[in-house]
């Protein structure tokens, strides 16, 4: 059995951009992922991976959120490696909320906070087994004309500059890396949050990367 946590923020969790609820399991791309690696014709496995979500909305890489509590995901990540291991895998898919403009929101900031958690998971005791692949997955695009503009400065380049300084710090740490600008974008409606075609587009992509 492979064992894969999924670290991330509100598009992890599955916030849906439509009514602010949460995706069910259906749509959310961790299950996904999970359906379609338990059910691979090819191979004819069934429950091969297991597919653990820890997403949060407003999650960030290092920062402390003084309007939400708790948001700060390196304080949070030892914790959750710790209460999961042994794990194979740990993915990574967070930096949108660190683009706020109360952050120092640069990408290459933002990249650094990517290579303190890497270093968390690779620091972190697996139980006696070997260190976890670490898979970075810089986040959809967002877009400026979204229901938190005011919260944000040029957010949608810098969301789409993420991925140059994620790669380059996922090469350099020895970690796998996915674009999803590749294949997905938020949605237009909140301009924040992924669909339901952009989950099942992300869980396509990424089912490759794991089989």
């Amino acid at each position: 059995m492979q064992r894969i946590l999924c670290f991330g923020d509100s598009n992890t969790w599955g916030y849906n951009p439509s009514n602010g609820s949460r995706w069910g399991e259906a749509i959310r791309w961790t299950s996904r992922l999970k359906n379609l690696l338990n059910n691979d014709s090819t191979t004819g496995a069934i429950e091969r991976f297991e597919v653990l979500e820890e997403g949060l909305n407003g999650r960030t890489t290092v920062w402390n959120d003084p309007i939400k509590p708790y948001r700060d995901g390196s304080a949070a990540l030892p914790m959750i490696l710790l209460s999961h291991r042994p794990l194979n895998w740990v993915v990574i898919m967070l930096g949108t909320n660190d683009l706020k403009s109360q952050f120092p929101s640069e990408p290459a900031w933002i990249a650094e906070g990517i290579r303190k958690l890497i270093g968390q998971v690779k620091e972190c005791d697996n139980a006696g087994q070997p260190t976890p692949r670490i898979l970075i997955v810089s986040p959809a695009p967002m877009h400026d004309a979204n229901n938190w503009a005011s919260g944000f400065h040029n957010g949608r380049q810098k969301s789409l500059d993420l991925a140059t300084y994620f790669r380059a710090v996922a090469e350099e740490e020895g970690c796998d890396f996915f674009e999803a600008a590749t294949v997905c974008e938020a949605s237009p409606i909140d301009g924040l949050h992924l669909d339901e075609a952009g989950h099942a587009a992300l869980a396509d992509a990424l089912t490759k990367i794991f089989r």
